[in-house]
C-alpha cells in the first residue's frame, strides 16, 4: 500500500502573474484507485500540462505498491474527476483547456462556466456532502465562505469517517480549502469577513473530520487544523455589533 497519504498527492505550486503568465492558483492530483482526483485547474499553461499529462493507463500493481506510474502492460484506464474550489480565475480559467471526466463545482462557479462544460453529462453541481471511496475516502464539502460564494473544501484521507455516523476526527486526513478562509477582496479599501460567514465558517472547520488543512497560495505545508481556527477566531473576536463586516488590516 502506500506509505502515507503524501505519496499519493501530486502538486503544481501557485504562480505570480508575469508578463506572459496570469496569477494561476495550487493544483493538486490525489492517486486514488481508479482516478486522479484533481482541485483546482489554475490559469497557466504550466498547469494545463500538469494535468493533461497525468497518466491515464496506470499499473494496477504500481497503484498498490505507490510507485511513480508508468505505462504497462496490465494498465488500467484511470480517470480524471476535478473539484474546483471557487470561481475566481485563477483557480478555474483552464476548464476548457483540460481533459477531464467528472467535474464539480458549486453553484456559483457553474454560472462562470462556458456552455460546454455547463452541458457535460459529468458536470455536478455540489450542494451537499458527496462521498466517494477510492482506494482512499473522498469528501467534497460546500464551505461557508466570504472570499467567494459557492466555495468548495476536498477532505481526502485512508480512514475518513461519515461526517453523519460517529463525528469521529480523522488525523491521517488532509482537507484542501483553496481561498475559502480569507477574506473578500477589496479593491478600493480594506480586505474583509462576512461576520455571519465567518462565524459559520469557524463551526464548519470546527467539525471537520481532517486534522491538517492546506490552503491555495501557500507552500505545501498542511497547517494544524487549531492553528487555524485560532487565526479566524482571532478575526472572529475583531467584530463590532454595529457593523457586519471585519476589516483586515
Amino acid at each position: 500500500m502506500f506509505r502515507d497519504l503524501q505519496s499519493r498527492i501530486l502538486h503544481l505550486p501557485a504562480s505570480m502573474p508575469s508578463e506572459t503568465s496570469p496569477l494561476s492558483a495550487d493544483v493538486y492530483a490525489i492517486r486514488g484507485e481508479t482516478a486522479w482526483w484533481i482541485f483546482d485547474v489554475g490559469a497557466s499553461d504550466e498547469a494545463v500540462d500538469f494535468i493533461n499529462n497525468l497518466p491515464c493507463d496506470v499499473s494496477a500493481g504500481e497503484l498498490l505498491e505507490g510507485t511513480a506510474p508508468r505505462l504497462h502492460q496490465d494498465a488500467v484506464s484511470f480517470k480524471k474527476n476535478i473539484i474546483i474550489s471557487h470561481f475566481h480565475r485563477d483557480h478555474f480559467f483552464n476548464l476548457s483547456r483540460v481533459h477531464f471526466d467528472n467535474l464539480f463545482v458549486g453553484r456559483e462557479t457553474i454560472r462562470h462556466c462556458d456552455e460546454n462544460i455547463r452541458a457535460r453529462s459529468g458536470t455536478q453541481v455540489v450542494e451537499s456532502p458527496l462521498q466517494f471511496e477510492d482506494g482512499i475516502q473522498i469528501l467534497i464539502d460546500p464551505i461557508p465562505s466570504s472570499h467567494a460564494k459557492g466555495s468548495l473544501m476536498l477532505t481526502v484521507g485512508d480512514d475518513v469517517s461519515d461526517r453523519d455516523c460517529c463525528g469521529e476526527q480523522s488525523r491521517g486526513a488532509i482537507a484542501f480549502l483553496g481561498d475559502s478562509t480569507y477574506p473578500t477582496v477589496n479593491h478600493n479599501g480594506p480586505d474583509f469577513y462576512n461576520v455571519q460567514l465567518l462565524y459559520q465558517q469557524i463551526q464548519f472547520l470546527k467539525g471537520c473530520l481532517a486534522q491538517r488543512f492546506v490552503m491555495s497560495h501557500r507552500r505545501f505545508s498542511p497547517r494544524e487544523k487549531e492553528t487555524v481556527l485560532q487565526l479566524l477566531e482571532n478575526f472572529y473576536a475583531m467584530r463590532q455589533s454595529h457593523k457586519n463586516v471585519i476589516e483586515v488590516p
